[in-house]
């Protein structure tokens, strides 16, 4: 079975916006990535954008890098075919491995989005902005954040760079009940 890890996005106040459960699918030794399957309860701060949970709608895999400015997430319909892709830049990722049971980031705000027809599209470069005024680690950030903003929109555009890992497609969709190598088998299939 695939080792259980919790997941948290956080706001750079130190609230958090978002936390839920996922599996650890080891991959790689070069970056993390975090499986949640359809129905998965997930937490939100509460009187925003969703209820205080809801269950999750789509399957979605989680991408996270060493020190990376971003972290992917790749949604998937039941059936397995893409769905949608949520690219966050944040402030640097700690080293996770596959082996974290905790992962947490710090989102900036702006945001890459990948539309199930895979057109992409940048958004809430006007929350950054007010959020700069308020926060000095996200008015130190801008020059490099939206540096990143611009390179994972042109690689989301031509699925290149840190998409070329990540499957347009999956075979099957209840990794939670694989073994290691047979989650990795399957993934590396799918590409």
């Amino acid at each position: 079975m695939l080792l259980e890890a919790n997941v948290a996005k956080m706001l750079v106040n130190g609230d958090e916006w978002a936390a839920w459960k996922g599996y650890q699918l080891p991959i790689s030794d070069e970056y993390v990535c975090i499986w949640t399957p359809i129905g998965t309860k997930k937490h939100w701060k509460p009187h925003y954008w969703k209820p205080n949970y809801f269950f999750a709608e789509k399957h979605s895999l989680t991408y996270f890098w060493p020190d990376a400015w971003y972290t992917i997430h790749i949604s998937y319909f039941e059936d397995g075919s893409f769905a949608s892709g949520y690219c966050d830049v944040v402030l640097p990722t700690p080293p996770y491995t596959s082996e974290s049971q905790e992962l947490i980031y710090t989102d900036l705000y702006v945001d890459v989005v990948i539309r199930e027809d895979y057109r992409v599209y940048t958004k809430d470069q006007e929350i950054f902005a007010r959020a700069a005024q308020r926060y000095p680690i996200v008015e130190a950030s801008r020059q490099k954040a939206f540096e990143v903003l611009d390179w994972v929109e042109e690689h989301a555009k031509a699925w290149s760079g840190p998409f070329s890992i990540m499957p347009r497609r999956l075979p099957r969709t209840d990794f939670e009940l694989m073994s290691k190598k047979e989650a990795q088998k399957v993934i590396r299939t799918a590409l």
